[in-house]
């Protein structure tokens, strides 16, 4: 192990980027409305159940890759991003 890799592991995630993950995972709190007035075949609706789920798993993975690859973290929060608008677009229409 280099020293570098040592340093990235003693390292805290900034608690900026931990408040700023809650907000981008906050549009997954209407799941219970899209999911009582979804009306659509049984693809969709599993696509809805794994919506929560990979919000979830997407939201930790964030925090946890922050202090090795801060990019990586800001591609998941705008995939999350973009997934709550595919959801959205996924249910309502345009």
């Amino acid at each position: 192990m280099s020293e570098d890799s040592n340093n990235y592991r003693y390292k805290k995630t900034p608690l900026w980027l931990i408040i700023v993950t809650v907000i981008a995972m906050l549009p997954v709190l209407a799941f219970p409305a899209l999911l009582n007035s979804h009306i659509g075949n049984g693809e969709t609706k599993a696509l809805l159940w794994l919506y929560p789920v990979y919000v979830a798993a997407s939201g930790i993975c964030a925090v946890i890759c922050y202090r090795e690859r801060p990019e990586v973290t800001w591609i998941l929060l705008t995939l999350m991003i973009l997934s709550h608008a595919a959801m959205w677009i996924l249910h309502y229409g345009y």
